[in-house]
């Protein structure tokens, strides 16, 4: 192991216990009544496009403190969800009290999921952390043939994201790790496919701000609609992306 992944890992750590400890999970809004409404919508995504149901053996990456691990049991899939973080793996633990299995784990390495094999993997803001051909090259091998995938990412097409991305002062606002990245629809359709996977949808989504007032979020949402379907999509906040193992 390099100095450099050896460092992102522990950075990762810190945070998962800066999100415990300081209750940093305020800053992705999942709480705001926007961002409730946001979190089910990526994981009504998640469960309709990878086809999670009773009896799915599913795998959630980058689980954190469980956000989205609750919402994806509504589907009554066996969930295994992973993070590396121990601290917010302790915290996902209480949240699901036993109805998924919650491990800590590296999907860069497959450390907690030897001979695991799942008939579908998710997340929700996770690739961007990962060295992602690592995580392919470990994970895609533990996926079905025919298996599906879904995973909800930032755009870096939209104006926000890029100046997190690029902008050290929105970064550290954002909280936002140095190693953190963003993608284009294009580079992460190309990123997947070089790993093995066979990618049926790669688009942008969601121009509902997290910290929308509650009483204009009803015209915000049909203007979304609107906007998603014009050429403006291409800078919503974030991607979604769903296939097959082939």
């Amino acid at each position: 192991m390099t100095t450099e992944t050896f460092d992102r890992y522990e950075a990762e750590r810190r945070q998962g216990l800066a999100i415990v400890n300081e209750d940093l999970e305020h800053v992705w809004g999942w709480s705001s009544p926007a961002g409730a409404l946001r979190a089910g919508r990526r994981a009504d995504f998640l469960i309709q496009a990878a086809g999670l149901a009773p009896g799915v053996r599913c795998l959630e990456l980058g689980s954190g403190t469980g956000e989205f691990t609750t919402r994806l049991l509504a589907s009554g899939c066996q969930l295994v969800a992973v993070d590396v973080s121990e601290a917010a793996v302790d915290r996902c633990r209480e949240r699901v009290d036993g109805r998924a299995e919650v491990v800590v784990g590296n999907v860069e390495t497959g450390e907690g999921l030897e001979g695991r094999e799942f008939d579908a993997i998710v997340g929700v803001s996770v690739l961007h952390h990962v060295d992602l051909a690592a995580t392919l090259g470990s994970l895609v091998p533990k996926l079905r043939r025919g298996g599906r995938f879904a995973f909800s990412e930032p755009n870096l097409a939209n104006p926000q994201v890029w100046a997190v991305m690029n902008i050290p002062a929105f970064r550290r606002r954002a909280h936002a790790l140095a190693h953190e990245r963003a993608f284009r629809a294009s580079g992460l359709r190309a990123e997947l496919e070089a790993g093995g996977l066979e990618v049926e949808l790669c688009e942008p989504f969601d121009f509902l701000h997290p910290a929308t007032p509650r009483r204009l979020i009803p015209a915000v949402r049909r203007l979304e609609s609107l906007l998603e379907a014009s050429p403006a999509r291409a800078i919503a906040a974030s991607l979604q992306v769903a296939g097959r193992r082939p």
